[in-house]
């Protein structure tokens, strides 16, 4: 049986009938069949032909992966360090971009917060992987009591994780409900604890907010102690009607914190806030105004034992990334747009001037997508990514200065196994040079 939240965010336009199963007055009772879903999608598709809705399509989710955990809280002193643990290349924002975005009517109604397994992989190398996925699951314990289990891996700009999370949600009436969640199994050997509130849910609208206790139960760490407590503030929704305007949101903070390793006594300070925001607005019959952005703000101290300690650094990034385009939908759906990044970070070290952290990073980025239907079940969906990257990196070890065109076109093949399941093969090609421009795959499955 699906939990609450998803048999109110998981509506696909169209027309609906009660399913006497789940109708009583908790719930709120409007929760389609699987056959339901398909003859709405039949029916639109039969009756307006130039908007072309598969059941599959309306089901996607591309992004917002982080919407029931924090992707901006701290991931403890053995993952996360004060600079990034892995490297990004001069072409690292494109080659996601070519495996991790996705067109927007794989976005079709920014629907979120709904059970699903997304996994999406791609790499350009046979050295590392870039992995972006998420499974959210429910389970009704009873009429009020709702078990969830969350997985999510991914990368910040910091470093690569793995985050589980379990909770209990206790619906208060059929609008709010509070919940409990928490990180037993986090690798960093601490647990966070969180506590929240659905304040407002309503078929496919929803805000929550979540309060994050980071290493709770800090004497079982053995790790690190805390001179002031890091605390994680979550905050996530969707709203707006599917067939006119949509917008969902996520705003993710790490509040400031000191912590002092307990075999060093090195003091670690650190706060960290990332937002995001997506946006679809018609322009008319067939058309979409698409915008994305998300920023980030970091700031991070280190201060170790030792007078003069050569690892003494303060540490401070920026990045902002917006996109736009403009998606004509309808039986071959097209899109085109611009995407801006900007990114700068700096490690000052005041006893070791000479190892410094200078980077910056200025792209802009030309995007064209196409459906091409090749059967009831594949596609053919073509991207172009081609623009300037000016980049400047100096780290005391490395000085490298770049300003060109790059790009890339990602020949991807996509399967609609059913309204529920979608998969991608992705296979790119370098713009700027003859060479292979790294390969992945993109899974989708809605329960």
């Amino acid at each position: 049986m699906q939990s609450v939240a998803a048999m109110r965010l998981l509506k696909p336009p169209g027309n609906w009938q009660t399913n006497g199963q789940n109708d009583n007055r908790r719930k709120g009772g409007l929760v389609p069949s699987h056959s339901e879903v398909e003859l709405t999608a039949d029916m639109l598709a039969q009756t307006c032909p130039l908007v072309r809705i598969s059941a599959a399509t309306a089901l996607l989710a591309a992004s917002a992966c982080g919407q029931f955990l924090n992707r901006a809280v701290w991931l403890g002193s053995e993952e996360e360090g004060v600079r990034r643990n892995f490297t990004q290349g001069r072409e690292y924002f494109l080659d996601r971009m070519s495996y991790v975005d996705s067109p927007p009517w794989w976005d079709r109604g920014l629907q979120r917060f709904g059970d699903e397994v997304q996994f999406r992989i791609g790499s350009v190398t046979s050295r590392e992987f870039t992995i972006e996925s998420h499974l959210n699951q429910a389970v009704e314990l009873s009429d009020d009591v709702t078990f969830r289990y969350h997985y999510l891996q991914g990368e910040n700009r910091d470093t690569r994780f793995v985050r589980n999370a379990v909770g209990l949600e206790y619906a208060l009436d059929d609008r709010t409900a509070v919940f409990v969640q928490g990180t037993p199994f986090a690798d960093k050997g601490m647990i966070d604890i969180s506590v929240g509130a659905w304040l407002w849910r309503q078929d496919d609208q929803a805000l929550r907010v979540m309060l994050t206790l980071v290493d709770a139960p800090s004497e079982k760490s053995q790790v690190v102690e805390f001179e002031q407590a890091p605390i994680g503030l979550h905050l996530a929704g969707t709203f707006g009607e599917r067939d006119s305007h949509r917008l969902a949101f996520e705003l993710a903070a790490q509040l400031p914190f000191e912590a002092r390793q307990l075999d060093n006594q090195d003091a670690f300070e650190m706060q960290r806030y990332i937002g995001t925001i997506d946006a679809h607005l018609r322009l008319g019959a067939r058309d979409w105004l698409v915008t994305s952005l998300e920023s980030e703000y970091t700031d991070k101290r280190l201060q170790a034992i030792g007078v003069g300690s050569a690892l003494n650094e303060n540490f401070d990034r920026s990045f902002h990334q917006a996109r736009v385009e403009w998606w004509r939908d309808g039986p071959t759906p097209w899109s085109v747009g611009v995407a801006h990044t900007f990114h700068s970070e700096h490690g000052r070290r005041p006893n070791d001037p000479a190892n410094d952290l200078r980077t910056q990073r200025r792209e802009w980025m030309a995007i064209a997508r196409i459906q091409l239907p090749c059967g009831d079940q594949l596609s053919f969906e073509p991207q172009l990514l081609a623009g300037n990257v000016r980049q400047s990196f100096r780290d005391g070890v490395v000085d490298d200065r770049a300003d060109g065109f790059e790009g890339k076109i990602a020949w991807n093949l996509r399967w609609d196994f059913s309204p529920n399941v979608t998969l991608a093969v992705i296979v790119s090609t370098q713009l700027d040079e003859l060479a292979f421009g790294g390969g992945g795959a993109q899974f989708v499955a809605r329960f």
